[in-house]
């Protein structure tokens, strides 16, 4: 068995609680602070918004450089029980009440439609399909192309052709997340680390001031859901943008993991209890993306709305993972919810 790298799992860990934390900014106030879409003004959101997702895609694509060397077959199928039957599963969680109407009216072919817009076409848990699709491109390109150059110049031009596809053909958070996912590959295909090794006073203020500006510059139009990324006529403009929300990404995600770097050394109680998250990343999402669906649907019935305030997503982000922790332990001491839920064989 693989040896967990620390240093990932803790930035993993940091990651999902800032996926968590975002999502209730986003949600925890009511229907009339989601349709007022102020939240992609706000500097917490905007700040976690400029790379979380990317930089979870990238580690993805560093751990797979060594799942990649299993044979074919062995890998698809350990990806898709690891990865597509949760999928399946948290967006049969997030959509029982519809599919209750449906069967109590006896519409089964309701059930199985809705059910595959949702798995091929829909946002629900849009992340972990984005990575199976990224797992499975990279995989059929690396055993068509042996050599280093050629790979490159496939992925390259795999990213080309997708900025010149209409985002209505594919989705544009998957092509979005495609770059990072190779850039992650990449680099480890050429043992090159995702921090600096050295940890110098000098460079660390000066990534912090460019992440920054980077922050700064991020505006609505900078959001992969509200610009989409084709180049098809408006090719200088999302061009820009284009390469803006990747720059932005890029800078403010290697900022982040100096400092993961540097919290990495000090293994105390902190440190620990995030990497724990940072293993339990894919339930925290599945079961996260659950609790955003009704816990919208029930402030919407009945009118509920907060004024602003940090506190209630910050009391909400902390009793969820809590929650989340606990029925982490209680699901897998069972094989079926291990394997439906966790993405994993084993039972403890």
């Amino acid at each position: 068995m693989c040896k967990r790298d620390f240093k990932l799992d803790l930035a993993k860990g940091f990651l999902i609680v800032l996926v968590v934390f975002g999502h209730c900014v986003q949600y925890s106030f009511g229907p009339e602070w989601l349709i007022s879409e102020k939240f992609f003004k706000d500097v917490i959101f905007k700040t976690i918004y400029s790379f979380h997702m990317p930089l979870f895609m990238l580690i993805s694509g560093y751990l797979f450089y060594n799942s990649n060397q299993k044979e074919f077959r062995h890998l698809i199928i350990s990806k898709l029980k690891a990865i597509g039957i949760p999928i399946l599963s948290y967006i049969f969680l997030c959509n029982m009440i519809l599919y209750s109407f449906f069967l109590r009216h006896g519409n089964v072919i309701g059930i199985i439609e809705h059910y595959c817009k949702s798995v091929f076409f829909g946002m629900t848990l849009w992340f972990l399909l984005s990575l199976l699709l990224m797992i499975l491109t990279v995989a059929i390109l690396t055993r068509i192309f042996k050599k280093k150059y050629l790979l490159h110049i496939a992925m390259f031009t795999i990213f080309i052709a997708s900025l010149l596809a209409p985002d209505s053909i594919i989705p544009s958070v998957h092509k979005f997340m495609f770059p990072f996912f190779c850039i992650g590959y990449i680099t480890k295909q050429n043992d090159i680390p995702l921090y600096s090794s050295y940890q110098h006073k000098f460079l660390l203020g000066t990534l912090s001031l460019l992440s920054i500006f980077a922050i700064c510059w991020f505006n609505k139009d900078t959001y992969i859901y509200t610009s989409g990324i084709c180049i098809v006529g408006n090719y200088a403009e999302q061009f820009q943008i284009d390469c803006k929300r990747i720059v932005i990404a890029l800078i403010v995600s290697y900022t982040f993991m100096q400092y993961i770097n540097i919290l990495a050394r000090h293994r105390n109680v902190l440190t620990k209890k995030v990497s724990k998250l940072g293993q339990m990343s894919l339930f925290i999402y599945g079961m996260n993306t659950v609790f955003n669906i009704y816990y919208s649907k029930l402030t919407s019935i009945l009118s509920i709305n907060f004024h602003f305030n940090y506190l209630i997503p910050i009391t909400i982000t902390l009793c969820f993972l809590l929650i989340c922790c606990w029925l982490y332990k209680l699901l897998e001491k069972t094989k079926f919810t291990c394997i439906a839920l966790l993405g994993k064989n084993c039972v403890h």
